[in-house]
């Protein structure tokens, strides 16, 4: 008998019975289809009141460096270990040529704080995303309007990197834009995936083996 899926097949979050894909990745699907990223690798669940999903909010929002320290060696060391299973099972046959990072859909003034990380980590040419709407007009969907792309991507392969996935929004945006902008393949790594722990279905999270894309690598943070 086939196991149940627990994790949704694009962001590893909670799935409900009889699903492939939790409910706001359908919906992604449904607006935007093939447009969307090639694949999707949160690096950790971040649970709600854990350590990780608070350094995931004080990092940027309380300026804390210690907090973003953590955050640094955490994606430096996921990308020293596992860059080669995120280009796989995105379907790239080489390593990535561009680097973008998510812009904030808060109404944040000046550089995003995920952006020295990032540059710590890599030193791949950059395609720059900005917010070209105001937060409440974009809602969480699929809305690649409110991204504007700068800088030449036709037939590039681009890795994004996001801090949080709690609807994937902004990140799956941010992936369509770059497709229309001419990108042949988007991979999209994500510090932490929001998990509930107050979901009943987080349960099934914890005590099952939900592995990165061809790599047997667990999420950290349960």
């Amino acid at each position: 008998m086939r196991a149940q899926r627990v994790a949704c097949q694009v962001c590893r979050g909670p799935v409900s019975a009889g699903f492939t894909r939790c409910y706001q990745c359908d919906l992604h699907w449904r607006i935007a289809g093939g447009q969307l990223a090639d694949a999707v690798v949160p690096i950790g669940y971040a649970v709600k009141g854990g350590q990780f999903g608070t350094d995931l909010w004080r990092y940027k929002w309380d300026d804390d460096a210690a907090a973003a320290g953590r955050l640094q060696r955490i994606l430096w060391d996921f990308l020293r270990g596992h860059a080669g299973c995120v280009q796989r099972a995105a379907g790239m046959t080489s390593p990535p040529t561009r680097l973008a990072v998510v812009p904030s859909g808060q109404g944040r003034a000046g550089p995003h704080p995920l952006e020295r990380i990032v540059a710590s980590c890599l030193a791949l040419p950059r395609v720059s995303l900005s917010s070209c709407a105001q937060p409440a007009a974009r809602g969480r969907q699929v809305d690649p309007g409110w991204i504007q792309v700068s800088g030449g991507v036709a037939g590039e392969r681009v890795l994004v990197i996001d801090d949080t996935w709690v609807s994937g929004g902004s990140a799956q945006s941010a992936a369509v834009a770059l497709r229309r902008a001419g990108a042949v393949r988007v991979a999209v790594v994500v510090l932490g995936r929001h998990v509930n722990p107050a979901d009943p279905r987080v349960a099934a999270l914890r005590s099952a083996r939900i592995l990165h894309p061809q790599c047997a690598s667990r999420p950290a943070g349960l």
